[in-house]
């Protein structure tokens, strides 16, 4: 089903596009009902209006609204680049604006975009990596239950929560997680050009920061609310107004039928909320590696 263009403000020509990311990034297709089906995953959601937007000759601009606590570093890693790709292709500013979250992997997909606007009570930061699990074996011994799992190596369950980490287990998950830190800590780097590196490796061990903060600390360019999202795209470089369009349309693309009132009701392809067990990285039966703030 093709998404249709609805348009939040403005009149004239020009259009700054608002994508929304929201959720848990993935690239995992979300069940929706008998009516709607499946329904796109982040990443799918996110790839395929920037190549609707990439057609549209009359784009000035976009802005990602970004409401996530993260997710799997892949997803946020191809977000990321998906972005920095249609930027160069396409000669067009982004801009994210920031709204309750905007922590850990979705910091990562940020850090392709021109500038950084958070609300002023916005919670971002989380640069990090964590994999998720528990241990059960105990609590299974105590009842009976063994694992009689059949492997080629000593490490092919390993992360299994039916069994003990060694302590070269141990090492070897650390070396994973440490090895993705430094790509998101490079990311951040890069994104943040003004920060010291010796300053952003003091901010990058996992903290949360609230929009104050992070602004104090460089994490942040501005604060302010959708208005000024607007009025800053419109002044960045690369921003190419057309004579006479100085009130862009300010437009997102949707399956819904109904129209929103506001900047405020625009959702993503995939608004419905994650389980609990999805929250914790429970929801699927395998390891995981994740750029999400998940306390």
């Amino acid at each position: 089903m093709v998404p249709v263009e609805k348009i939040v403000s403005g009149r004239d020509k020009d259009k700054v596009l608002v994508l929304p990311i929201e959720g848990i990034i993935s690239d995992d297709s979300r069940e929706g009902n008998i009516f709607t089906g499946e329904k796109d995953s982040v990443l799918s959601s996110v790839k395929l209006q920037l190549s609707y937007a990439m057609e549209d000759p009359n784009l000035r601009a976009v802005i990602l609204k970004i409401n996530s606590p993260g997710g799997t570093v892949t997803a946020s890693d191809i977000i990321y680049r998906e972005i920095l790709e249609f930027k160069k292709k396409k000669h067009v500013p982004v801009l994210a604006l920031f709204m309750d979250t905007a922590a850990s992997g979705a910091y990562y997909i940020s850090m392709s975009s021109d500038y950084l606007l958070a609300h002023p009570t916005t919670v971002t930061g989380s640069i990090g990596v964590i994999m998720q699990g528990i241990n059960v074996k105990e609590g299974l011994d105590k009842i009976g239950i063994k694992d009689q799992s059949i492997r080629s190596g000593e490490n092919k369950a390993v992360g299994s929560p039916l069994e003990e980490l060694t302590s070269e287990q141990r090492k070897l998950l650390q070396g994973v997680v440490d090895n993705l830190y430094d790509r998101f800590f490079e990311v951040v780097k890069m994104g943040r050009l003004k920060v010291k590196e010796g300053d952003l490796k003091k901010l990058a061990d996992g903290r949360i920061f609230t929009a104050s903060q992070a602004m104090k600390h460089g994490l942040v360019d501005g604060i302010g609310y959708f208005e000024d999202a607007v009025t800053v795209t419109m002044r960045l470089p690369g921003y190419k107004m057309t004579p006479g369009n100085i009130n862009p349309r300010v437009v997102f693309y949707s399956h819904a039928k109904e129209k929103p009132e506001t900047f405020y009701h625009i959702q993503g392809f995939s608004p419905e909320s994650p389980t609990l067990l999805e929250r914790v990285g429970l929801g699927v039966n395998r390891v995981r590696f994740l750029y999400m703030f998940s306390p």
